[in-house]
């Protein structure tokens, strides 16, 4: 029943793409990107992200500009399409992946530890693969009492990317255990969540949140806070 839902799923988001609905569009060029859900595939990756990158899409632009000159042939006509693709989408502020490595490692080369916490595994795939295409390494804990212990132990990790709401030990409950931990007093932490009622988002920033991104997280949504806080 579960590959018929995601069958349907796929399929209602092509019909908004084929619409014009940029999001799907994304949705559908990063899942195949990636092979969640469907199956890995290079050419129907492009098709979507292009559809997005034809709308002005930043994030579509630089991530056809990086599946063209991963997978396809090397040719002048596709290091023009790269490289055309590559400057709109840094005009609207998205950095290169290469770019964006060089900026986050430290002077001595050494590679930046982030932990994402989220239960579910699903979730947690295209934001791990964001956070790692910025250079870093990523530890992963699946709900916020597995974080704490990770945190506790293992002090190279500089930032925290975390879901709100997890079994056993949330969001907020994890946040406001760290901040009593001494090393863990200052430790950035950037929530990514469904959830976005103010009063939730004060109580947050109350207890030390330094960011807050809605779900679906973007790679220029993890890019900022990397960049920020390491």
């Amino acid at each position: 029943m579960s590959s018929e839902r995601n069958k349907k799923s796929i399929d209602e988001l092509k019909q908004k793409a084929e619409s014009g609905d940029v999001e799907a569009q994304s949705a559908l060029g990063l899942l195949y990107e990636l092979g969640l859900e469907v199956k890995s595939d290079p050419k129907e990756a492009a098709k979507f992200w292009g559809m997005a990158a034809k709308a002005g899409d930043g994030m579509a632009q630089m991530s056809l500009a990086g599946i063209i000159s991963k997978n396809f042939e090397d040719t002048e006509e596709h290091r023009a399409m790269v490289q055309v693709l590559t400057k709109k989408a840094e005009e609207q502020g998205f950095v290169r992946e290469d770019k964006a490595q060089r900026l986050v490692r430290r002077d001595n080369g050494e590679v930046l530890r982030v932990l994402l916490v989220d239960d579910s595994a699903t979730a947690r795939t295209p934001i791990r693969r964001y956070i790692e295409a910025d250079g870093c390494e990523v530890v992963e804990a699946a709900d916020g009492q597995e974080a704490i212990d990770i945190l506790k132990k293992d002090k190279n990790i500089k930032m925290v990317f975390s879901d709100l709401n997890m079994p056993n030990v949330d969001g907020l409950t994890m946040l406001k255990i760290i901040r009593g931990i001494d090393h863990l007093k200052s430790m950035p932490v950037v929530i990514i969540t469904t959830e976005n009622h103010d009063a939730m988002v004060l109580k947050a920033k109350d207890l030390g949140v330094q960011g807050w991104i809605v779900k679906p997280a973007r790679p220029h949504h993890i890019r900022r806070y990397v960049l920020k806080y390491t």
